[in-house]
């Protein structure tokens, strides 16, 4: 129980060493019981609580847009056009220069593309460790309904990159592939370009270099993903670009409702997604875990 607060009408020592007076408007000194004042302890676990629901919030914020892109992929046709499935465990953002960062699906316009993009990498946990290797893959999917049998064409690929403060660091990689922007033929609809981030296990083999030239490199991004060992895909997003008007009907894709993403929680997807264990990561419950206990904790430094 807390002591009853006490008024003191002495004036407080020259040499400052009374640290229990607080001075009010009214010339009297407020004694404070001591268990009133806030040891630091309680401040510390107050504040642990505090960021337990940011971090909590930050990764419920970040597991909704995993699982936005992910139907975004499905809506789009990637899955399984390109990609056999797609359950990321991060969200991957590609942000070029006077465009900014690139929502999914979104048309830019070919001069927009033809330099590399910077890449940023979001873990479904902020306590996620990105500190492997990893590949980065850029290819155009076509437009949906285009016959694939040819493969994709690939306008980037880099063995080796790093994650450095969410960034996707080249240092020290090795280009397969160097970046090539998008050059759709006119007439040809609106073509998807994918950026993939696949873990790089320590078996990878690296391919040899592509030829170069100006001629686009076709190659079958599964075909490629088996025989280099690369793996599992960690994050991915995509944009369009289109020249000219159409000469076929794309096949129709279907648009994403965030709305209809509310119920992301119970899926067993994104279960995967924000509890994976990749690359040392612990579990987004142990945020929750910490909210939990931080009451109690703060209780017992009283």
């Amino acid at each position: 129980m807390l002591d009853p607060i006490k008024l003191d009408f002495r004036l407080p020592s020259s040499d400052h060493s009374h640290n229990d007076f607080i001075r009010t408007p009214y010339t009297p000194y407020i004694r404070y019981p001591s268990n009133m004042i806030p040891s630091a302890g309680r401040i510390f676990f107050s504040s642990l609580l505090l960021s337990s629901f940011v971090r909590a919030s930050q990764s419920n914020n970040t597991a909704l847009e995993i699982e936005a892109i992910r139907a975004h992929f499905q809506g789009a046709g990637l899955v399984p056009s390109l990609l056999a499935s797609f359950i990321p465990t991060a969200l991957l953002t590609a942000a070029y220069v006077g465009v900014g960062a690139v929502t999914p699906g979104q048309l830019l316009l070919k001069a927009q593309t033809q330099t590399a993009p910077h890449l940023m990498i979001t873990p479904a946990n902020v306590t996620t460790l990105l500190n492997e290797k990893y590949t980065v893959v850029m290819v155009d999917a076509w437009a949906p309904g285009n016959n694939e049998t040819r493969g994709q064409i690939c306008h980037w690929l880099v063995n080796g990159v790093t994650i450095q403060d969410h960034s996707v660091s080249m240092r020290g990689s090795l280009g397969v592939e160097q970046y090539r922007g998008p050059a759709p033929p006119s007439g040809s609809g609106p073509h998807r370009y994918v950026i993939l981030l696949y873990a790089q296990q320590l078996s990878t083999v690296p391919p040899p270099a592509f030829p170069q030239g100006s001629d686009p490199v076709f190659f079958h991004l599964a075909d490629y993903v088996k025989a280099s060992k690369i793996g599992p895909l960690i994050a991915g997003t995509y944009f369009t670009v289109q020249e000219g008007i159409a000469s076929f009907i794309p096949s129709p894709t279907s648009p994403v409702v965030t709305s209809a993403l509310m119920a992301w929680g119970s899926s067993p997807s994104t279960s995967a997604s924000t509890d994976v264990h990749h690359n040392g990561a612990i579990s987004s419950s142990s945020n929750y875990l910490t909210i939990l206990l931080a009451p109690f904790l703060w209780l017992v430094a009283l």
